[in-house]
């Protein structure tokens, strides 16, 4: 299921480096979409704003709330640019 994509991608935020550089280096939406596609982690913009509330809604402590919204800047970023 693709929704359950966007959790993979965050709980391999912090520790998954190499996976960041190829999304960082990617070129567009369109390349961003083949490198989640290759770490088998293909997700849409629409699932990933579902997404969001759900992964929010689980921090339960104020550093888990900050690593949360870190990984939700950083993809609004990467997805707007």
């Amino acid at each position: 299921m693709t929704l359950d994509n966007v959790r993979k991608l965050y709980e391999r935020f912090d520790t998954d480096k190499a996976l960041r550089g190829r999304l960082y280096a990617a070129e567009g939406p369109e390349g961003r979409d083949a490198v989640l596609r290759e770490a088998g982690l293909f997700f849409t913009d629409v699932e990933f704003d579902e997404m969001e509330s759900v992964l929010h809604v689980k921090c339960q402590t104020h550093e888990e709330a900050e690593r949360f919204f870190a990984f939700r800047d950083w993809w609004n970023y990467l997805r707007r640019s």
